[in-house]
């Protein structure tokens, strides 16, 4: 009996789910000048490995590809989840209005020209090695000369890197989606992979709670989200403390960051940490799958 299949369009535009997502950057580049421009862009894909090769699809009259053609290189900076609003939202300028709004900083690169964007965590230097113009785009082919991350994503463990650099991947209809857990391609053991620590917090002392323990105990959770450290977290209903779940760390990290927390540091709640083992497919279900 054949598959059942519903037709769509092949009009990327209409896909929802999308079915070619799309990793979001930054482009930048500087005209024969070294006047700076910044482009965001999501058709980027790498095509070889030996040289390293990228293209990306762009635009034939664009300003990026003028400066490319006109320089021979460009600058690649990743965006992860929290420049997504930022990126999607400095298309509505152009050229140097563009820089003065989106509120990006310019840095110089280590091998080329052109800048990379400050704010990222990942950046990537490229030349210009071929175009190539189909339909109504230009494709770029280019060599990657030099790369470079943030030293703090490098610090954690292989797999937690993934969750810590939260590359943003562009979809369709206003959508984006983080990489945000590396999964293995065939089923493992049960190990460290598949254990996680919550703390549970409810209140002690809520007479001192203060907008600025609130807004400490938060600056706490976006570091710990910052190094790909936080699972999850949020309030219980009804006022009855909240629950912190970690990932990539030991019983003896877990506790260091529990102590360190705001909330549970100042006395206003008491914490309790417990590890939590997980059962998925990824773990065959603890092996009993």
């Amino acid at each position: 009996m054949p598959t059942p299949r519903v037709p769509i369009s092949p009009d990327k535009h209409s896909w929802q789910p999308s079915l070619i997502p799309g990793v979001v950057t930054l482009v930048t580049s500087v005209d024969a000048t070294g006047v700076p421009n910044l482009a965001p862009k999501s058709f980027v894909q790498m095509v070889s490995f030996d040289p390293p090769m990228l293209m990306f699809s762009g635009q034939p009259e664009g300003n990026t590809e003028a400066n490319i053609l006109a320089t021979g290189s460009f600058g690649v900076s990743l965006v992860h989840g929290a420049l997504t609003e930022r990126a999607f939202g400095c298309i509505q300028w152009q050229g140097a209005e563009r820089l003065a709004n989106a509120g990006f900083t310019l840095e110089p690169a280590t091998a080329i020209a052109a800048p990379l964007v400050a704010e990222c965590r990942a950046w990537l230097e490229c030349e210009l090695r071929d175009t190539k113009q189909v339909g109504g785009a230009l494709v770029v082919f280019a060599e990657i000369v030099a790369a470079s991350i943030r030293p703090e994503i490098m610090e954690q463990a292989p797999r937690q890197r993934y969750p810590a650099l939260d590359l943003a991947m562009f979809l369709e209809g206003g959508l984006y989606a983080s990489v945000e857990r590396a999964r293995p391609a065939t089923p493992e053991a049960p190990g460290p992979h598949s254990t996680r620590w919550v703390y549970l917090l409810s209140h002690a002392q809520p007479e001192l709670f203060t907008q600025d323990l609130v807004r400490a105990h938060v600056a706490h959770l976006a570091a710990l989200e910052d190094q790909g450290l936080l699972e999850l977290c949020g309030p219980f209903g009804e006022r009855k403390g909240g629950m912190v779940i970690l990932r990539g760390v030991d019983r003896e990290q877990a506790e260091a960051i529990m102590a360190a927390d705001p909330f549970v540091s100042s006395g206003a709640e008491h914490a309790e940490l417990r590890e939590w083992a997980l059962s998925s497919r990824d773990n065959r279900h603890m092996g009993m799958g």
